[in-house]
């Protein structure tokens, strides 16, 4: 395979954020139950999950990536859920999230979510300056979607 059509490795901040999101992560899930006892919750965690589920479709899975660097072959995708916002994966991730701290809210569950929340924002800022180098039309696309919650923010 010629270089150009190889995809690039992750970059430092890359592996650092995306190794801060998975400790966080696992330290929320292994603190609590998973799975909510109120509906409202479950309502939250299907949703949550649904929505991720129909972006990886929307996406395709040869272009799925946990590191900010998109595939040399990436397309920009504004079809699907990314018609209501820029990062529905990520807007996924903090829904169950949310569900997860909600059916158990210690404080220190709190604090770890509020870190994730905060490890995803930059993540999502270092990855949007990336699609604005890939995508001029990006520019366009991010003043009318929001990134993570539709018509908010």
């Amino acid at each position: 395979m010629s270089q150009d059509k190889r995809d690039s490795a992750p970059s430092v901040p890359s592996l650092t954020l995306v190794g801060i999101q998975f400790v966080v992560i696992g330290l929320i899930a292994f603190t609590g139950p998973l799975w909510p006892t109120g509906w409202s919750l479950r309502v939250v965690v299907v949703f949550g999950g649904l929505l991720g589920l129909w972006a990886l479709q929307v996406m395709g899975l040869r272009q799925v990536r946990i590191f900010p660097e998109m595939a040399n072959q990436g397309k920009l995708i504004v079809s699907g859920p990314f018609r209501w916002v820029r990062h529905p994966m990520y807007t996924s991730l903090l829904l169950v999230t949310l569900e997860w701290v909600l059916g158990n809210p210690f404080t220190y569950r709190i604090i770890l979510r509020l870190g994730l929340l905060m490890t995803l924002v930059i993540k999502l800022g270092y990855e949007e300056r990336l699609l604005l180098e890939r995508f001029p039309e990006y520019e366009g696309y991010r003043r009318q979607i929001k990134r993570l919650i539709p018509f908010v923010w």
